[in-house]
């Protein structure tokens, strides 16, 4: 697929220089949104745009912006000038159309929203008054929505007259005349029912709602949960004010995963797909800061050594054993912390079970601990032809093992308990902590175990 798109682009910048305009144009009818977004990372910005500028349909280059960056989206609306931009908008579903404005500045906005008319720039300011990742900043305002009224013959003739405006008509809502969501039906059962049935008696009146303020991962869970196409969103009086559909989640979840990983390797200022194409200077800032938390730990570590140093003195053999237990510590507090981070963010994971999720993860760095002790234990008296030796490596892998899953786990948990986003909590705080506990572990059962034997 990668090699096609690498080729189109080439096709498509030779008939660009050869003024081929037509069969451009033709490429470009034949294209999928998703297509055109992987083309542009071929094609120069000047490029893009005049492939941009030969597309007259404002419905068109709606559907292709939305699949482009927010960058990119904004460099075309420029080069397509302001009258234009304001008609694309309009073309554009109010919540794609308010994530652009969001991202331009607030003078750019503001202008670009006084060429639209006046109602479709009022919905989308209503959706530009949301904080950031609510349910109420990814709702689209464009739904379908009918009085409880309505016989289903009334009903039906309701959505041909709306569903050109809706953004989906698989589920139409229903509401009281203070448009409080009283009521959900499918359209298929809507289709079934007796046309002169009224449909408030057979509409599904248990509706899952999420709030306009709550997060949008919450939004996310709950389509997840159930399987819906789409989520109503309502405010706290139960108005129903729009909708999350299930492609907007998608979006969301690809968001909030790339987030997370960003904060884990200590860029969690750059986000989406930026970090990979940021220059060097731009990575090297993003990254630098959690490499000085790593040295510092490991400095921490050097100490532990260095304080235990005569026994390191008289038992040689101790050292070739200081990687294995550092990284068997290191990878089994950064599973755990996956496993932990992962289920807060799926809600899998509830804080109110602390202790008990803790113990749960103790228990399996105990059972991990102890099989691979044992396997240590015996590596390291068949290597060295050492009995304490091997008692000592196999006690400190266990310990380190139900310490580093022990951590693991309790980090993240804290951390949100705190309010502190627990992504940050793994990979360098993780590793830090567990390489000196591991070290301390292993050095003083080793001089205490030495110590006992030899007197």
């Amino acid at each position: 697929m990668e090699e096609k798109i690498k080729e189109l682009s080439e096709k498509i910048i030779r008939l660009l220089k050869e003024k081929k305009i037509q069969e451009v144009k033709e490429i470009i009818d034949d294209i999928y949104p998703t297509e055109l977004a992987e083309l542009t990372d071929y094609l120069p910005l000047e490029q893009t745009i005049e492939i941009f500028k030969l597309i007259k349909d404002d419905e068109k280059i709606a559907e292709l912006l939305s699949e482009l960056n927010s960058e990119l989206q904004s460099n075309i609306m420029d080069a397509l000038g302001k009258e234009k931009a304001s008609d694309i908008l309009e073309e554009m579903d109010t919540d794609e159309a308010a994530d652009f404005l969001g991202e331009i500045t607030p003078e750019e906005s503001r202008e670009l929203l006084d060429l639209m008319p006046k109602e479709e720039a009022e919905e989308i300011k209503e959706l530009l008054k949301y904080e950031e990742n609510t349910a109420g900043s990814i709702m689209n305002n464009e739904f379908v929505a009918l009085h409880e009224d309505l016989s289903a013959e009334e009903a039906i003739n309701k959505i041909r007259e709306l569903s050109p405006e809706a953004e989906m008509v698989y589920y139409v809502y229903i509401v009281d005349k203070r448009e409080k969501l009283i009521g959900v039906i499918s359209l298929r059962d809507l289709i079934m029912a007796n046309p002169k049935a009224k449909i408030s008696e057979f509409m599904e009146e248990d509706v899952v709602s999420v709030l306009d303020t709550e997060d949008q991962e919450t939004a996310a869970r709950i389509i997840a949960d159930y399987d819906f196409l789409a989520l109503p969103v309502t405010n706290k009086k139960g108005t129903l004010l729009g909708i999350i559909t299930v492609d907007d989640i998608i979006d969301v979840l690809q968001e909030e995963v790339t987030e997370d990983i960003h904060k884990m390797v200590g860029s969690s200022e750059v986000y989406e797909d930026k970090l990979i194409k940021a220059s060097p200077l731009t990575r090297a800032k993003a990254r630098f800061p959690w490499l000085l938390v790593c040295m510092a730990g490991e400095i921490l570590s050097g100490s532990v050594i260095k304080l235990h140093s005569d026994t390191l003195q008289t038992v040689m053999a101790m050292a070739f054993f200081i990687p294995i237990i550092m990284a068997m510590g290191g990878n089994v507090g950064a599973q755990s912390s996956t496993i932990a981070v992962r289920g807060l963010a799926t809600g899998q994971l509830k804080i109110d079970e602390l202790w008990h999720n803790i113990w749960t993860e103790t228990k399996v760095g105990s059972l991990i601990g102890i099989v691979v002790g044992i396997i240590i234990a015996l590596v390291a008296l068949v290597w060295q032809d050492d009995f304490v030796l091997g008692l000592v490596i196999g006690l400190s892998l266990c310990l380190t093992m139900i310490t580093a899953a022990t951590i693991g786990t309790l980090l993240p948990l804290i951390f949100t308990k705190i309010k502190i986003d627990p992504a940050i909590s793994a990979g360098p705080f993780i590793t830090t902590i567990v390489d000196v506990g591991s070290l301390l572990i292993y050095f003083s059962l080793g001089t205490f175990l030495f110590k006992w034997f030899s007197g």
